[in-house]
């Protein structure tokens, strides 16, 4: 008997699997139960501890979005992952701040222009602006967002990329269903201090004097994560502007 050539059955497979594996880990994270890796939160131990990760796929989606000859600021860059990633793709001027003085030093042997700055402070003032403004799942671990949030008005010239995570993702609510807060974090559960739905996202920053021009779900469910951001979508790209 002739086996049937099961490269023409991949566009049919793919999907299928992709969807099995959607719903199976969404299952496991509605229940899980995470215990604490670290008791006492402390960003230079979260590095030390942290593996240097791979290219996300929100780096992708801002590379794509940023132009060739423009100056980019990564507000908390960690190791340098995506400003590594944007100089080995786009002609830019890129510099990254971060809090921690160990996820600076990787991010320099990475060739990374990068200094330790705490954004959180209440003396932080940007010198000079840029093109974009970078805050890749940064917004959820600070304090005062909103703070700093007004503080970089008037400091980008075309656009502020921001990705945060979704609390309005599918197996997030069916947790609450369930009787379970979210888990969005990885070590301690203090790393997130602030939670947005995708629909929250959009009224906050209007209330700051920005208005969203773009959204983009970096992941989430496959295929249909990008027409349905706010239940699908796990991680959220969005294009951010200052109103006028």
């Amino acid at each position: 008997m002739r086996l049937p050539n099961l490269g023409r059955l991949e566009p049919v497979f793919r999907p299928l699997l992709l969807l099995g594996m959607e719903l199976w880990n969404a299952w496991r994270h509605v229940c899980e139960r995470k215990p604490m890796t670290m008791k006492v939160l402390d960003y230079e131990r979260y590095w030390l501890s942290l593996g240097e990760g791979g290219v996300a796929q929100r780096f992708r989606i801002f590379v794509d979005l940023i132009e060739d000859g423009t100056s980019v600021l990564d507000i908390g860059c960690g190791s340098g992952v995506f400003l590594q990633f944007l100089a080995q793709n786009k002609d830019v001027k890129g510099f990254g701040i971060d809090i921690s003085a160990e996820a600076v030093r990787r991010a320099r042997a990475k060739g990374v222009n990068s200094k330790v700055v705490d954004v959180t402070e209440p003396g932080f003032q940007l010198d000079g602006a840029y093109d974009y403004v970078i805050l890749s799942e940064i917004l959820e671990h600070i304090p005062n967002p909103e703070g700093l949030m007004l503080k970089l008005k008037g400091k980008f010239r075309r656009a502020m990329l921001i990705s945060i995570p979704n609390i309005g993702y599918y197996p997030y609510r069916l947790r609450l269903l369930r009787g379970s807060f979210p888990l969005q974090w990885g070590l301690h559960p203090g790393e997130h201090l602030r939670y947005w739905t995708v629909k929250d996202f959009f009224f906050w920053v209007e209330q700051l004097g920005f208005r969203v021009e773009k959204v983009i779900a970096s992941n989430g469910f496959p295929y249909l994560a990008k027409w349905w951001p706010n239940l699908l979508g796990n991680q959220v790209v969005f294009v951010v502007r200052e109103k006028r």
